[in-house]
């Protein structure tokens, strides 16, 4: 079946295009109000399904009223940290903190209603090395929580600073009261009971272990002491006896005798038997080589 090309027939569009019925065309006016509901859906459908981000609260400003803030001064701020020789962890401080971080801080029972959480160690040891003076307010804006999460956490320095201090090691306690470590020098201490030598023995040691060139030269000392021939130097080991079977074996396998008949007669083990036929091939074989 033969199909003819739209460039032969160029009334044929306009023919299709007025053919084609004008009422399910939408009007401008109907277009925008279109587009306006399905942006409002798609709107509504973001604020129900998006995920939120957490914006903290702005703070309320505190009056004057009621219970003063709790400030506590951080005496190991600035040395401990993580640029600091005891580290953000320090060792003698550890179980301090990760005690007082596991007690009951949010007093829930355990069960059905909920579970005790402990409080972050590594938020703990943070407050430590980065706030000078430790306040609700400070605790807020460092790790970001809540006015009463963060109480949690200035109580919880509270409780840890007293009992650090306590279990400071000497070296910590003379750095934080700017104590210089006193410079000792170093002193030989010697408890051995030998015999001390006199001045005479020590010049007679001195002589015998002067350098051997410092009265006398090289040359002089081996005209003392002549070098012996080289021959000399040579050690001659002895010779090894030859296997008193090796030759008849040879013979053998030169005539074409099996190596179990030879083993049989000889006695040797067909292990050396093939041993030494392999040596014999091996300098008949350098021999037609050369």
């Amino acid at each position: 079946m033969e199909y003819s090309l739209a460039s032969e027939s160029p009334t044929n569009t306009t023919a299709t295009c007025k053919s084609l019925p004008t009422s399910d065309l939408h009007s401008p006016a109907e277009l925008e109000a279109l587009n306006a509901r399905i942006a409002a859906n798609a709107d509504q459908w973001l604020a129900d399904n998006a995920p939120k981000s957490r914006t903290k609260a702005p703070r309320k400003p505190k009056s004057e009223r009621g219970r003063k803030r709790k400030v506590i001064e951080n005496p190991f701020y600035g040395f401990i940290g993580c640029t600091t020789y005891w580290g953000r962890y320090p060792v003698f401080a550890l179980d301090i903190i990760e005690g007082i971080a596991r007690l009951d801080w949010h007093d829930r029972t355990i069960g059905i209603g909920g579970k005790s959480m402990p409080l972050s160690v590594r938020n703990l040891v943070v407050i430590l090395e980065s706030l000078p003076v430790v306040t609700n307010e400070g605790v807020e804006d460092l790790l970001q929580l809540r006015e009463r999460h963060a109480r949690r956490y200035v109580k919880a320095i509270e409780q840890i600073v007293p009992r650090m201090m306590e279990s400071r090691p000497r070296s910590l306690t003379n750095e934080m009261d700017g104590i210089e470590p006193e410079l000792k020098a170093c002193e030989w201490d010697d408890t051995d009971n030998l015999y001390r030598p006199s001045a005479e023995e020590l010049a007679k040691l001195h002589h015998d272990l002067r350098t051997l060139t410092e009265f006398r030269t090289a040359e002089e000392y081996e005209a003392e002491s002549p070098m012996l021939p080289a021959s000399s130097s040579v050690v001659a080991f002895p010779i090894r006896q030859q296997h008193s079977m090796k030759q008849g074996v040879l013979r053998m396998l030169a005539q074409g005798v099996p190596i179990k008949a030879i083993e049989r007669d000889t006695g040797v083990s067909a292990k050396t038997i093939r041993k030494w036929r392999d040596e014999m091939q091996t300098v008949q074989g350098e021999l037609h080589a050369a």
